[in-house]
């Protein structure tokens, strides 16, 4: 880190973002302020303030945090409408598709765990 990025101011809560008209304006600002800590933090938690993240220089993009448990690897197929449709609400959400599959799994095993008793 350059003595020059070290000087810019920090944004800490995605309140302190302004809204952008153009793509050109994203670009200026984030060329004048650096992420801080809380936004980093506000990013680990809401898909939309990681986006912002995941849109900014490189240089200044944080790690995608860790996943506190082991994953597995699992095959699913889907047919190509349920596919298209999948990866539509995931764009229009902006998170990556297969993190919305999860979520829309995790979301539905825990109903069904809470219908059972077993929660």
């Amino acid at each position: 880190m350059t003595s020059t990025e070290q000087e810019l101011p920090a944004v800490n809560s995605s309140a302190e973002i302004p809204e952008f008209a153009t793509e050109e304006e994203f670009i200026e600002f984030w060329q004048t302020h650096s992420i801080g800590p809380g936004l980093i933090e506000a990013g680990r938690n809401d898909p939309e303030v990681w986006e912002v993240l995941n849109r900014i220089a490189p240089r200044q993009r944080p790690r995608q945090p860790r996943q506190p448990k082991a994953t597995h690897v699992t095959t699913l197929r889907l047919d190509e409408d349920m596919e298209k449709r999948l990866k539509h609400v995931a764009e229009l959400k902006k998170v990556p598709y297969q993190t919305l599959l999860k979520q829309f799994v995790g979301e539905r095993l825990y109903e069904e765990e809470k219908r059972l008793g077993v929660i």
